[in-house]
């Protein structure tokens, strides 16, 4: 009797010996600290919260992909890695968001953080709705209401590069010569030169009566870069052209025109002119070479 009892006893403390084994060597399933969120597009550094369950005893590596309607590069940075990297001894982990607060008038947008894989002692939920994350992100520029034409200029948005990798300016350029498909003399209206991913100027609606261009140029870089126009107010609303530079277009220019300017109406943005110039477009720097060929959509 008293050897079966010690036999008894013995199989319990093994029993809850391998149970708490068990549970040390169990996966804890990932739980997002919530699964969307709104923010202001001047509302800077956005986080993803993410609780493990339990602090993991090694390094391991939690990966994410992004999607949504906002462009990467362009109206976010990545601020955090995929995947990242979980210290031995954590028990949450961090993604995180930097909104670009610009000029450009856009529609709401969202950027999506899906999990999508981790290392040795996390696991994700079975359920995939619980492993994404929303980020909503509410525009704060209008549109012009008073005859004005804004002019937004952005590039690199959606690509792998750094948005701050190549720099593009924007200008506006009157008393533009044209002799013979060639421009032989303009003036600079105004100009935007930020060092950033994206430039806007406004052409007011008291400017002189005229024709005017719209001018973007690749001032810094060593690659290729897609840029896109918009503009809006007195007619427009986002009406906007596509184009791109190669490696070796530093310092060419891009002459948008003519937007012929009556009183408060404007006429459409008719094919492009493509003329190489130095950088900084001043006109006595300009020299003539073969125009160079660009795709483009009528504004």
């Amino acid at each position: 009797m008293k050897i079966a009892k010690y036999i008894a006893g013995m199989m319990i403390v093994l029993l809850q010996a391998c149970g708490s084994d068990n549970d040390e060597n169990a996966a804890s399933t990932i739980t997002l600290d919530a699964t969307e969120q709104t923010a202001e597009e001047n509302a800077g550094a956005q986080k993803v919260s993410i609780t493990l369950g339990k602090t993991v005893t090694t390094a391991t590596q939690l990966y994410f992909e992004l999607s949504g309607t906002a462009s990467l590069n362009g109206d976010y940075k990545l601020l955090t890695s995929s995947p990242v990297t979980i210290a031995a001894g954590a028990s949450t982990a961090t993604i995180s968001i930097q909104v670009i607060d610009d000029a450009i008038i856009e529609s709401t947008e969202s950027v999506i953080v899906q999990l999508t894989a981790a290392g040795s002692g996390i696991e994700l939920s079975a359920d995939t709705t619980k492993n994404i994350f929303t980020l909503t992100i509410n525009d704060n520029d209008t549109a012009p209401t008073n005859n004005d034409v804004q002019i937004d200029l952005t590039w690199g948005a959606g690509g792998a590069d750094d948005i701050d990798d190549e720099d593009l300016n924007l200008y506006i350029a009157n008393n533009v010569e044209i002799t013979d498909e060639t421009i032989t003399d303009f003036d600079l209206y105004d100009g935007s030169e930020n060092e950033s991913g994206f430039e806007s100027l406004v052409l007011p609606a008291d400017a002189p009566d005229g024709d005017y261009y719209i001018i973007v140029a690749y001032n810094e870089g060593s690659s290729s870069v897609s840029y896109k126009l918009n503009l809006n107010g007195a007619g427009y609303n986002n009406d906007s052209a596509t184009g791109t530079f190669s490696s070796g277009d530093v310092g060419y220019a891009v002459f948008y025109g003519p937007l012929s300017k009556s009183g408060t109406s404007y006429g459409r943005v008719a094919k492009p002119y493509i003329f190489p110039v130095f950088v900084g477009i001043n006109k006595s720097n300009f020299t003539e070479n073969t125009k160079k060929t660009q795709s483009y959509t009528e504004l």
